[in-house]
């Protein structure tokens, strides 16, 4: 039986936008769950991807760059990137950055497939996977968005 507790839990989860997500689950799925934990909020480094496509998750992000390298380190602008704020753009979205064309779209996705991730995972499978690595839903633990959504290979 679930609680009131639970099911208010499950209801706001529920109604979170993406970036309220982000937060609930950054402070409070790794305790629960720290391969899921892993899968979003890995840190992207510059040297998992191509200059061009570095820039251009800066970018993204909101951090700038003095070069395709070196992103300002100013602690106040230079946000993290994580896999999380990746994998939930689509196509479409790095086709309208700046500077960002086809080639730097295949560098993208080759070096997310490097990691087994892919753009386009749809924010409704990430609450799904959070209510059930919260025991909220009574389920088998098979990441149905990593494995059927083609999170993860």
């Amino acid at each position: 039986m679930i609680s009131s507790d639970q099911k208010m839990t499950i209801s706001l989860i529920e109604s979170m936008d993406e970036l309220k997500l982000k937060q609930f689950l950054f402070h409070n799925l790794e305790s629960v769950d720290p391969h899921l934990y892993k899968l979003l909020f890995n840190k992207v480094t510059q040297e998992q991807f191509p200059n061009r496509v570095w820039g251009s998750l800066n970018y993204m992000v909101g951090n700038r760059l003095y070069s395709y390298r070196e992103p300002e380190r100013n602690p106040k602008t230079n946000h993290s990137i994580y896999f999380y704020d990746v994998i939930l753009r689509t196509d479409k979205f790095f086709l309208n950055l700046p500077n960002f064309g086809k080639k730097s779209l295949k560098e993208l996705k080759s070096s997310l497939d490097k990691f087994g991730l892919k753009l386009n995972t749809d924010l409704k499978d990430i609450k799904y996977e959070a209510l059930k690595s919260l025991s909220l839903i009574n389920l088998k633990h098979d990441y149905l968005f990593v494995e059927k959504r083609g999170f993860m290979k």
